[in-house]
């Protein structure tokens, strides 16, 4: 049996039905996953990191199915959006408006005894959600107990103004962080969590992909789109060329080429 080797370290057995799960929900056809999956294995050792497993199966993939290598990148992408978090914060707003909120970021509310800054507030049908975006850089940086006792913690600072609390991040919730928010009513959404209203169900749902996802622009040129609160696909494709091209301090087909690459993912048949 081949183990490979997670971020964190650990080592677990080989599964290429995950893997072969993962390339079909990208959008990957059954060919090009089989083909793709039987060049991975004459690669395949003892002690193999998943990050290496990754790199290829991108690779190849991008090779035969550029767009589907794009959505295969999904979850990297937005680990991209850190460090700051200001614009996942923006990212996870944007998310909440489409499932039918009205949104409000970077408020400031006061509590019981100190003054508190909200990430996000969510308003709809005399709903009032108080929401602590977590963003995490590394991918085996999942939300902990203590994440979850912090924000209800703040939330019943703050209670007489919300109806619930919410924590969202991008990674995973450990299985307490689970039990104890079915026990006090702390809302959760992250990856594969939970089954029918996790983060990246949301993001296929409503086509609403992260900026990052494009892998042809420099790191200024994704700073500047994220400093200028444009964290969509959807967002980029709507803006005129001059503008853009303003944002960016680029070329005009520069920007073109750019804009285009990002209406092809947002046109992308939905998975």
């Amino acid at each position: 049996m081949i183990y490979i080797r997670k971020q964190n370290g650990v080592l677990q057995p080989y599964e290429e039905a995950k893997l072969r799960k993962s390339l079909l929900h990208a959008g990957a056809s059954r060919n090009t996953a089989h083909d793709i999956l039987n060049q991975l294995r004459k690669r395949l050792y003892n002690g193999i990191s998943t990050k290496e497993i990754f790199h290829f199966l991108f690779s190849e993939l991008r090779k035969q199915q550029p767009l589907a290598a794009h959505r295969y990148d999904l979850k990297n992408a937005i680990l991209r959006m850190g460090p700051a978090g200001f614009a996942f914060e923006e990212f996870v707003a944007q998310i909440l408006q489409r499932k039918g909120y009205s949104t409000q970021t970077d408020q400031y509310v006061r509590g019981t005894f100190i003054k508190h800054e909200i990430d996000v507030i969510a308003e709809e049908d005399g709903e009032r959600l108080m929401v602590e975006c977590k963003h995490h850089i590394q991918p085996w940086n999942g939300c902990h107990i203590q994440t979850a006792l912090y924000v209800y913690a703040r939330f019943l600072e703050v209670k007489k103004y919300f109806t619930a609390p919410m924590l969202v991040t991008n990674t995973t919730f450990s299985d307490a962080i689970i039990r104890y928010a079915k026990g006090v009513g702390l809302h959760l959404m992250g990856w594969k969590y939970p089954a029918n209203d996790s983060l990246e169900m949301n993001i296929e749902k409503y086509k609403l992909y992260p900026v990052t996802l494009l892998r042809g622009i420099g790191e200024e040129t994704l700073n500047r789109l994220l400093e200028n609160k444009i964290v969509l696909l959807e967002t980029l494709t709507r803006l005129a060329t001059p503008v853009l091209s303003q944002i960016l301090n680029l070329p005009s087909n520069r920007v073109e080429k750019i804009a285009e690459e990002a209406r092809s993912l947002c046109e992308a048949k939905p998975i």
